[in-house]
Parts: structure tokens; C-alpha cells; sequence
């Protein structure tokens, strides 16, 4: 005879078995939804670096070489001193357009790339503003010594980005290969490598300290 304590029981179970398979059901779609937020999350990465990868690669192809960039500001500066009244055109340059269209998302980079991509397009906006400042009227209305100045470290900030984007550039392509481990290790050659040629290191490498 079945009483209404087994009633009871049995539909205790029963509810006890339902929940399991709910509670089970939400742990396999949390899985699954972290796993395919964890995809989505490392291929829109893959595509950011590629793009940056992209932009800096051909703004270095453009500059050519520290070398090639001294001897053309040497040949301006004595240009300069020759004429008192020689200006040199300076051409605007936007070299950021796609960094800017990504850097409210930023974030999503890891920040042992973010550190150097940062370091290079802001030498980037700094030569932009100087490159402002020397094609106004107040320019023009310099001696020539001060505009020879600032011509010289207008060149030299390219230099500069040079320098700086090409660490970018490795940074990128070492944690596409290896992962942070391999990132973390370049960042450390790369120190190394600057600090024995007497080139000014960037601002992101200088310490040598592994980051996330």
C-alpha cells in the first residue's frame, strides 16, 4: 500500500533529480559560454595586433632607416645654416588611424604588448604637434638657429619612433609565436640588445620586468 510519506518521498526525489540536471545543465552552459567568450576574446586580439602589426610596419617602411633618416636631417640642418632665410616644408603625417579607431578598446591587448604599442604612438602625437607647431606663422618668424633646433629634434623624434616602433613590432610578433612567456622574454633581449648599441631604450622596456 502506498502511503502519502512515499508520495512524499518520491516526488522529493523526483525534484531532487530535476534540480540536479538544472544545476548540471547551468554549469555545461556557463563552460560553454566561457569558453566560446575566451575564443572570441583571443581572436579579436589576433586581429588587433595584426592591425597595429600592420600600421607601424608600414609607417618604419616609410622612414626607411635611423641612418637614413640622420643623414637627411644633417643635410637639411646644413641647408639651414647655409641660408638664414631657409624654411623646410614639413608635410603633415597621420600614422595613427588605426590605433586610434581601436583605443577605447584597448584594454583587450595584453599588457606587455599594450606597453610598447603606447610607448610608439605616443612618440607618434608628440612628432605630430611638433610637425604643427613648425608649419605656423610663429615659425617662420624664428631666427634661424631656433628653427634648426627644432628641425633637429623634429628628425630626431623620428628616429626615435623608429627605434620604438620596431620593439613594438617584436613585442607583437613574440607573443603571436609564444604566447607572454615568449613576449616576456623578448622584452628582455631586446633591453639587452638596446643597452649594448647605446640606443635610448623605450620607456616600456627599461625595466626588464615581466608584466601580464
Amino acid at each position: 500500500m502506498i502511503t502519502a510519506a512515499d508520495i512524499l518521498e518520491s516526488r522529493l526525489v523526483q525534484a531532487v533529480v530535476a534540480g540536479g540536471f538544472l544545476a548540471l545543465g547551468w554549469l555545461v552552459n556557463g563552460w560553454g559560454n566561457r569558453r566560446e567568450a575566451s575564443r572570441l576574446r583571443a581572436e579579436k586580439l589576433r586581429d588587433y595586433h595584426r592591425a597595429i602589426y600592420a600600421e607601424i610596419a608600414s609607417y618604419l617602411d616609410n622612414l626607411d632607416s635611423p641612418e637614413a633618416l640622420a643623414a637627411y636631417r644633417d643635410d637639411i640642418v646644413q641647408a639651414m645654416q647655409d641660408d638664414a632665410d631657409y624654411v623646410p616644408l614639413i608635410p603633415r603625417e597621420k600614422n595613427d588611424t588605426i590605433f586610434r579607431a581601436l583605443v577605447e578598446q584597448i584594454n583587450i591587448l595584453p599588457r606587455v604588448t599594450i606597453d610598447p604599442i603606447v610607448v610608439y604612438y605616443n612618440q607618434l602625437f608628440a612628432i605630430e604637434t611638433l610637425i604643427e607647431d613648425m608649419r605656423g606663422e610663429r615659425f617662420r618668424t624664428l631666427g634661424q638657429k631656433r628653427r634648426t633646433v627644432m628641425y633637429r629634434d623634429y628628425m630626431d623624434l623620428k628616429i626615435q619612433a623608429f627605434h620604438d616602433g620596431h620593439y613594438a613590432l617584436r613585442m607583437i610578433a613574440a607573443f603571436a609565436d609564444g604566447g607572454r612567456e615568449a613576449a616576456v622574454e623578448e622584452e628582455r633581449k631586446i633591453a639587452r640588445e638596446l643597452a649594448g648599441e647605446g640606443v635610448s631604450i623605450p620607456a616600456a622596456a627599461r625595466s626588464g620586468r615581466s608584466r601580464g
